[in-house]
């Protein structure tokens, strides 16, 4: 099985330079190739990334982890196997370039480059690659948004929507992400609610794929107040009668902050029971 192949079944979840302690003596060059490898794969998983969300995903245990990610991604630039473009707020965002997809086409992974792709809406995208990284570095596997939209991914549309992201637990369990970074109007927040009245407590699961079915929600805000008041809707519905306490029971919320160039801050997990 391929480094490319272990990636893609959440097999190998970091590397780091090898040390004297090491176990298992690989040399310099093969580390280096399978950094190489997990980063055109990710980015062609995520559609795009940040010099720190790879560094969160590669080196997550090395001791200078974004100082190894800057090293290996400065070589894979200037070998056109990556590109990068300028956050609005800062710092910038590494795409696949199509010399990086050709290699990873040649290892059997549909994979396409990154140029027809933008960063218009960096908040939304950023807040739900971080909520996934967080499942990635626990060992869940995970479809990422970009999977999702260019149809590498389950895509069930329920209730007129489709999921941020989808997290797989036990037996096939599935949680949707739903990632807010902005008041709502308060007919895209009923969407939400009734995304979660359709879907949820139900004694027969939708399906959203083959042996995937939806178990939970996980609404994830990037502030309080984008947050708050989609809470604030779940919990108007729930008043008067059209949310059930399982359904609530089901419905997570985390609030995962973000500065300007995306760099996360705190994160509070909790549940709308």
């Amino acid at each position: 099985m391929t480094n490319i192949e272990r990636v893609l079944r959440n097999e190998i979840y970091t590397t780091e330079e090898p040390t004297q302690e090491a176990p298992t003596r690989l040399d310099n060059r093969l580390v280096q190739e399978t950094n190489r490898s997990q980063i055109l794969l990710y980015l062609s998983r995520f559609g795009w990334l940040t010099c720190r969300m790879l560094a969160d995903l590669v080196w997550q245990h090395a001791a200078q982890p974004i100082t190894m990610a800057r090293r290996t991604l400065a070589p894979m630039v200037e070998e056109k196997l990556v590109f990068t473009r300028q956050l609005s707020k800062g710092g910038a965002a590494y795409f696949l370039s199509a010399k990086g997809a050709g290699l990873l086409r040649l290892e059997g992974f549909d994979a396409q480059s990154g140029y027809t792709l933008s960063v218009a809406n960096p908040i939304h995208r950023a807040c739900s690659n971080w909520f996934l990284i967080r499942a990635i570095k626990k060992g869940l596997v995970v479809y990422t948004e970009h999977e999702i939209a260019t149809g590498r991914a389950p895509r069930k549309v329920v209730n007129d929507k489709l999921p941020d992201g989808l997290i797989v637990a036990d037996n096939g369990q599935c949680i949707w992400v739903e990632c807010e970074y902005s008041q709502k109007s308060r007919s895209e927040r009923h969407r939400v609610v009734g995304f979660a009245k359709a879907a949820l407590g139900r004694s027969e699961r939708i399906e959203l794929g083959p042996d995937l079915y939806l178990a939970r929600l996980a609404i994830v805000g990037s502030n309080q107040h984008a947050l708050r008041w989609m809470a604030q809707s779940v919990d108007d519905t729930r008043r008067y009668g059209g949310m059930t306490e399982s359904q609530l029971a089901e419905v997570d919320v985390c609030l995962l902050t973000l500065t300007d160039s995306l760099v996360p801050g705190d994160v509070f997990d909790g549940n709308l029971y």
